[in-house]
């Protein structure tokens, strides 16, 4: 038997709401936020968050994968004081791709298989690496309504460790883009956030969604749910004065 109530979200859009209901349990605190329901697992914000983190990917591994190859100026390791082993050039970045290349095709193997597509055990042809990464991002990207909703541990909360296809690849998308620089500026917004009322609502150059900047709420609007609310927050405004 199948349970078809509506279940939250257990992405970072939900983090205020968790916190509030922990609150509640323990102290008995009533609170009004609603939570982002999942479709059926998880929120399409944080499942169109996820698919826009792995079509950087591509790009983002790439950038790592050539200073890999041409290597970067070797570095003494160790602590202060002490006689230090040079690395060689390029070490930090061949270890870093072969991590996120290696998680990204043990997900796209798991997924496959679950699918009924691959027996267990099978795992990609031998491939250049290049085709490997555009390959693996075409199938995860080919599978990800699947992976974000019915995967087993679509429902997991996010957080580092964890098997949550989503979860996966924020943590892949951060490390990359820390990796190679290229952390886009945040561009703040005037209104205030629908959920904790602060003013830090904000998106990086090429995201098709806003996030709110606050730790306790981290909600996630569409461009088309912030227009809305700006225009809900300006005729209340309006309302506010005309009074």
């Amino acid at each position: 038997m199948h349970d078809h109530a509506p279940k939250a979200c257990p992405g970072p859009c939900n983090n205020a709401w968790r916190r509030a209901e922990q609150q509640l349990a323990e102290t008995g605190t009533e609170h009004y936020i609603t939570p982002a329901w999942g479709q059926p697992s998880q929120c399409n914000s944080c499942e169109e968050r996820a698919r826009h983190q792995l079509n950087e990917l591509p790009e983002l591994l790439t950038a790592i994968q050539l200073e890999a190859l041409y290597g970067t100026p070797a570095k003494l390791t160790g602590t202060i004081g002490r006689v230090g082993a040079p690395n060689w050039p390029g070490q930090s970045s061949r270890l870093l791709l072969d991590r996120i290349l290696g998680e990204m095709t043990e997900l796209r193997a798991d997924i496959l298989v679950q699918r009924g597509l691959w027996t267990d055990g099978q795992r990609p042809e031998v491939v250049t690496e290049g085709r490997l990464i555009g390959d693996t991002v075409a199938a995860l990207l080919a599978h990800w309504e699947w992976a974000m909703q019915y995967h087993p541990a679509a429902g997991e909360p996010h957080g580092r460790g964890n098997a949550n296809p989503a979860s996966q690849a924020a943590d892949w998308y951060r490390s990359a883009q820390f990796f190679t620089r290229r952390d886009n500026p945040r561009v703040q917004l005037i209104a205030p956030c629908p959920r904790c009322h602060l003013k830090s609502l904000s998106h990086s150059n090429g995201e098709s969604f806003i996030s709110c900047r606050n730790p306790e709420c981290e909600v996630l609007l569409s461009r088309e749910e912030y227009d809305q609310h700006t225009k809900e927050t300006a005729g209340a405004i309006v309302i506010d004065h005309a009074a």
